[in-house]
């Protein structure tokens, strides 16, 4: 991994990570046709560090409100007040965060959805990223189509139920690369009648505890194998992903409020249909 790779990667993960098109599919396919084979999981976590770091930035105000509601909550609770909006936030991310324990129950045979994960992400099999691109297409759609039929409903908020099933589709992202999570994540919301603005803040703050705890866990796998990785590589890969991040999160802000969130439904098919055609035809 040289230091020109790690920029490549680093664009495309900050550019690809808040963009309803799957970072992780995205960064297997330029693994592959980069000829990159050694440490991938690792690498790509680590990039993730630098969006952690970009949407940090973005919603630096909703995290303080919301670690400042970790002393509050306890008080709503006990007192029966009406929580506050940020308060209600934080339950939701909770329960959010919920069906991600299921990767690290273990399975007869195959040790843990995790373990599952990481050897999909270690495969370099990027047809399963061509068909979890097309996944990610098809709940795109039936976000946006959704998102229309419940504009003229009451209750747009997110709830602890909505909450939950978003979590669900999250744990599925967080298995199959390909399968974007910022997209799952929000055509779930969308699919169960949240406001859209409200399903894609939800969406890119719900990733940041996913990201960190992925990113620990993956660190911790690196040194207790003694894996070592290049430190000027990684670290320019981060900040070229928190940068182009920042600059991400505002693009899909201003795509979603405008109404163009169907070309990402178009790209994935059309990428993922792509990739697999290559894959038959042998030429990848």
């Amino acid at each position: 991994m040289n230091v020109l790779e790690s920029i490549i990667q680093g664009m495309i993960q900050g550019f690809t990570e808040f963009l309803p098109i799957s970072s992780s599919g995205h960064l297997m396919i330029a693994q592959y046709f980069l000829g990159i084979k050694e440490n991938n999981l690792f690498f790509s976590i680590s990039l993730h560090i630098g969006t952690l770091i970009s949407v940090l930035l973005v919603y630096k105000k909703t995290f303080l409100d919301l670690f400042k509601s970790i002393f509050s909550l306890p008080i709503s609770l006990i007192s029966g007040r009406k929580k506050t909006k940020s308060e209600d936030l934080l339950v939701n991310i909770f329960i959010s965060l919920i069906p991600l324990f299921f990767l690290i129950v273990p399975i007869p045979k195959m040790g843990s959805l995790r373990k599952f994960a990481s050897y999909l992400s270690d495969s370099g099999n990027i047809s399963i990223v061509g068909i979890s691109l097309i996944v990610t297409s098809i709940l795109l759609y039936l976000g946006i189509k959704s998102s229309g039929a419940h504009a003229k409903y009451g209750n747009n908020e997110m709830t602890p139920l909505k909450s939950f099933f978003v979590g669900i589709f999250q744990m599925f992202a967080g298995i199959f690369p390909g399968l974007s999570r910022s997209g799952s994540t929000l055509s779930a919301g969308l699919i169960v009648g949240v406001d859209r603005k409200e399903a894609l803040d939800f969406s890119f703050i719900l990733g940041t505890p996913t990201i960190l705890i992925a990113a620990l866990a993956e660190f911790k796998e690196v040194h207790d194998l003694g894996i070592k990785i290049d430190l000027l590589p990684l670290l320019v890969g981060i900040l070229v992903s928190a940068f182009v991040g920042c600059l991400s999160i505002k693009l899909f802000k201003w795509l979603m409020k405008n109404d163009k969130t169907w070309f990402f439904a178009l790209y994935c098919f059309v990428v993922g249909s792509s990739v697999i055609l290559l894959k038959i035809l042998k030429l990848c």
